[in-house]
């Protein structure tokens, strides 16, 4: 090539990066993948060795996924750079449907893989038992602490363990990050890195506790969650779930050791509308949309949420560590279709002035909403962390502050019933319902293991005023 010719071709390249980074879902072509790793082509022949091994190493069908087109080259021809790319990008993809489509039945098929004493009851999360209170903590009795100078993690993603989840961005590059791979190949709708708070310690007492936090970001945790996941389904694709398989999830000893990595939880709450006719309650569910979501595909508890900020200013980062608003800004989202608090906004919500945020804190106050902390858990397969909760709102005054239940939001549909019946009353929270849900339906495993909480206190959360 002439040097006219590459020089007109390295200007394409650039102005097709500058593209790329107003536009993070579009994939480089193969032709501006070849300018842009031109210094590779001196090393042909062991770049092209290296891809062989490469294919070879991921040669085979896998099972429940969706097919794609062909990249590997017919018996005896020497696969293009180009094309090592393509193989990886598409097995890279079909792992990630698996794990899609197979999250709940293999998260109960990981956590076998772990002390069964460390089993919340059936349901495929893992807990020791200083995570757990003995009885339901009343939220105002709940203290959050924060911490200035957090430990640094000793795994963050970036180790060697973790590069079989990472497919190749270009010849001779691979995805630095588990989060890149997914905004460049396989983004949902809602996927942005912002502030989260990191878990740094958790106490219980006797109808009290204290938990500690610092400051992360969403993506801190995913690019240690995400790879968990996709190892797990690449080994159990190949027949091979079982610590010798899984290296990036033996790296992580102690999953409960909260300087070992960063460990953002999310708020995953049970709302029981209680009858105070005859104190029975009753729930709801929401139907993940994965076109919008990550973890789509299932039934969760609504409301659901990552624990962070409601926006990027720094005054939200110490007014926002509070469970309550957190848990209120969500319901708001989830279950009345008001806008989200996202974290991508400058201003700082005012709730003095936010209505529902009165309505709901001074129904509270009242005794007639009372929001409680179950304790602290892990989806077995990602290893992520959900504070469970559980808001116990009268009747009465669950249906007038939630007057306006929507059916539908931006992550999936809001459930009413198990059956035809649409009802605001909502799932009876009863033992044929949660043991259904937690055995034949596809609940998430975080919300899974808060209704088992939830009903393991039934008497506590139904009989408290």
């Amino acid at each position: 090539m002439s040097n006219e010719a590459f020089a007109s071709r390295l200007g394409a390249g650039v102005r097709t990066v500058a593209n790329w980074e107003a536009n993070p879902d579009m994939v480089l072509s193969q032709g501006m993948q070849e300018v842009l790793d031109a210094a590779l082509k001196g090393a042909d022949e062991s770049v092209q060795r290296r891809f062989g091994m490469l294919l070879a190493a991921q040669d085979g069908a896998l099972p429940n996924a969706p097919a794609e087109r062909s990249t590997l080259p017919t018996r005896g021809q020497r696969p293009s750079p180009d094309g090592a790319v393509d193989a990886s990008q598409a097995h890279w993809r079909q792992v990630r449907q698996y794990l899609i489509e197979s999250g709940i039945g293999l998260a109960a098929r990981t956590a076998d893989l772990y002390d069964p004493d460390l089993r919340v009851e059936h349901v495929p999360a893992i807990s020791p038992a200083a995570w757990l209170p003995s009885e339901p903590v009343p939220l105002e009795k709940l203290v959050l602490d924060w911490d200035d100078n957090p430990r640094k993690p000793r795994i963050t993603g970036l180790e060697a363990e973790a590069r079989p989840t990472l497919p190749l961005r270009a010849p001779g590059h691979a995805f630095a990050r588990y989060t890149a791979a997914i905004r460049c190949l396989r983004k949902p709708a809602l996927f942005e890195n912002h502030h989260s708070y990191r878990l740094s310690a958790i106490e219980w007492g006797q109808g009290v506790g204290r938990m500690t936090f610092a400051l992360a970001t969403f993506f801190d945790k995913l690019d240690v969650s995400e790879p968990l996941g996709h190892e797990a389904a690449a080994a159990e694709i190949t027949g091979h779930l079982d610590w010798q398989h899984l290296p990036f999830r033996d790296l992580v000893s102690d999953p409960f050791d909260l300087a070992t990595r960063i460990v953002n939880p999310g708020i995953s709450t049970l709302t029981i509308r209680r009858n105070t006719a005859d104190g029975t309650g009753t729930f709801f569910l929401l139907r993940r949309d994965p076109t919008q979501v990550t973890n789509g595909r299932h039934y969760s508890l609504p409301p659901a949420g990552e624990f962070q900020p409601a926006s990027i200013s720094p005054q939200s980062i110490t007014t926002d560590l509070d469970i309550w608003r957190n848990m209120i800004r969500e319901y708001a989202e989830e279950m009345l279709g008001q806008p989200e608090h996202d974290g991508s906004s400058g201003i700082p919500v005012d709730y003095d002035v936010w209505p529902f945020y009165r309505d709901m804190t001074t129904a509270r106050e009242a005794g007639a909403v009372r929001p409680f902390a179950l304790g602290v858990i892990l989806d077995a397969l990602s290893l992520n962390a959900s504070i469970a909760t559980a808001t116990i709102i009268d009747d009465t005054i669950f249906d007038d502050l939630f007057s306006d239940l929507v059916t539908t939001n931006p992550e999936g549909e809001v459930v009413f019933s198990l059956s035809d019946s649409k009802s605001i009353r909502g799932l009876p929270f009863d033992e044929e319902t949660v043991k259904r849900l937690t055995t034949r339906e596809p609940l998430g495993q975080t919300s899974a293991t808060c209704l088992t909480l939830a009903w393991r206190h039934r008497m506590h959360l139904l009989g408290a005023n």
